[in-house]
């Protein structure tokens, strides 16, 4: 396999699921976590994990090479059942990468017996002085995919097994999107040494577009997916944007300080209201766009995986009917492409973003089992 992708080891600790619990609790308060009462079976209460933090040669969005980071999550005392890969939740805040809590909730499949493998992204942990590549798509599946490499690296290196080269990959809302980019970052590479045997995908965005264009109509987001997709755009398009175009209100008061990626997401959801009107400018929803919502408008189609691709991985792709986060038709328009070119199937409920992200990790959690 490549060398050369891990630069060091950052530090190492043990933690017991309750620890995770706790801090899932902390991010999530929202999270109705007796939800996950009926599969406390599939899960190793008495286990303990190693979590090692890595650093990583990587790229950012021009190709210019950065230091990333990442964790690998391990079940200590058992052999591993397999490795995950598990992109994270978009991370809002530049504070929370994995390699500097160590322990988050996309490790929890550590406690089922599996090796999980976890990148921080652009933006987290060592690069957290690096403006974050919101929803990146192309750069996201690179990032994702040195990631695996530097773990491989690091196991073959310093573990008495290495990583196999098959593997499952998981994700969740941004976490999603990312997952997506890294199955077809691999499937578009002559040769790799990862192999995805199956792919859990619910709650994403794979159209920067459709989002865009759908959360504008409706004029309502529980999150405020779209002044961190900007900042991101500007920064690296190099949009130099006029921002008295662009937001208005308090957040274009307060713009510097809301959107400095120092708040995790309740934080962000406590600032800037849901309803879109009462933050950007009246010309982001007219016809007649403004030259700095032009800018903004001719990058976003750069950003889309919809379009569907070839693939030998099997697709499980879910998300909420009700999902007021991220539009239900990303997934369908996805699965809609995929499905004449591979083995996919969409599963779909009701439960907002949030609590139908607890069924699908269920689900998800209930499959790994069984199969």
């Amino acid at each position: 396999m490549p060398d050369g992708n891990l630069v060091s080891v950052l530090q190492t600790q043990e933690f017991g699921i309750q620890e995770m619990i706790d801090l899932t609790l902390r991010d999530f308060p929202e999270l109705d976590l007796s939800m996950l009462e009926s599969v406390t079976d599939l899960f190793n209460l008495e286990l303990k994990v190693r979590v090692t933090a890595l650093s990583y040669n990587t790229t950012d969005p021009g190709g210019d090479p950065l230091i990333a980071s990442g964790i690998i999550v391990q079940p200590i005392g058992i052999p591993s059942r397999g490795v995950i890969h598990v992109p994270p939740t978009t991370p809002m805040s530049c504070l929370e990468g994995g390699s500097d809590l160590l322990i988050i909730t996309e490790g929890v499949f550590a406690f089922m017996g599996f090796t999980v493998i976890i990148p921080d992204l652009i933006g987290s942990g060592v690069s957290k002085d690096v403006p974050q590549p919101f929803l990146f798509m192309d750069h996201s599946g690179q990032v994702c995919y040195d990631m695996h490499l530097a773990a491989m690296e690091y196991c073959s290196k310093y573990s008495q097994k290495p990583l196999p080269a098959e593997i499952d990959v998981f994700g969740y809302s941004g976490g999603a999107t990312c997952a997506v980019a890294l199955l077809r970052h691999i499937d578009r590479l002559p040769h790799s040494p990862v192999r995805v045997k199956r792919l859990f995908a619910g709650g994403g965005v794979y159209d920067m577009c459709e989002t865009y264009d759908i959360l504008k109509a409706r004029g309502y987001a529980e999150y405020p997916l779209i002044p961190l997709l900007i900042a991101s755009l500007n920064h690296w398009y190099t949009l130099d944007l006029d921002y008295s175009e662009v937001f208005t209100g308090d957040l274009l008061a307060n713009r510097e300080r809301w959107l400095d990626r120092t708040k995790n997401a309740e934080q962000m959801r406590a600032l800037i209201d849901p309803y879109l009107h009462t933050y950007m400018h009246p010309d982001f929803f007219t016809d007649g766009k403004n030259a700095e919502i032009q800018k903004i408008e001719n990058v976003l189609s750069l950003h889309s995986m919809a379009e569907g691709w070839h693939t030998k991985t099997r697709l499980y792709l879910g998300h909420a009917r009700d999902d007021l986060s991220v539009p239900f038709s990303e997934t369908q328009t996805l699965y809609n492409n995929l499905k004449t070119k591979s083995n996919v199937t969409l599963v779909t409920g009701t439960g907002g973003h949030y609590n139908y992200g607890i069924e699908f990790f269920i689900a998800a959690c209930l499959y790994l089992t069984v199969n």
